[in-house]
């Protein structure tokens, strides 16, 4: 388990990338996208702060709530969620546990985050 000052390294990186797959494997739903899951946040943390490279991840990644794109990746959302757990000291939530979470803090992102993770946590029996 990492702490949050912990999430800046390669060992944080290579460790959650490697909870991430096992966990797609796991639960039965890998894709061959998923080898490159978070690919770019060692190389940009070789030259910019990690608050940057955060930032950048999680605007331009489809697996998180801040990507300014339209089409999300929900399997990868959930996986990421699933398997944050398993690396991450202050992670404490399932997937389910913490789209819910996102009903009182962000009423009008959980109505469009139920209705796309709900099938797929009912599928893979989460």
């Amino acid at each position: 388990m990492f702490t949050p000052e912990e999430r800046s390294t390669f060992p944080y990186w290579f460790a959650h990338w490697c909870a991430f797959n096992m966990t797609a494997l796991n639960l039965r739903c890998w894709k061959f996208r998923f080898l490159f899951h978070d690919m770019e946040k060692p190389w940009l943390r070789l030259f910019l702060p990690y608050e940057k490279v955060q930032k950048f991840h999680r605007t331009h990644a489809r697996h998180h709530k801040e990507y300014k794109g339209k089409h999300f990746d929900w399997l990868g959302m959930i996986v990421d969620w699933e398997c944050s757990q398993y690396t991450k000291a202050v992670a404490t939530m399932n997937a389910r546990e913490k789209m819910e979470a996102y009903q009182a803090s962000h009423p009008d992102f959980y109505k469009k985050l139920k209705e796309n993770l709900e099938p797929i946590l009912t599928e893979l029996g989460l």
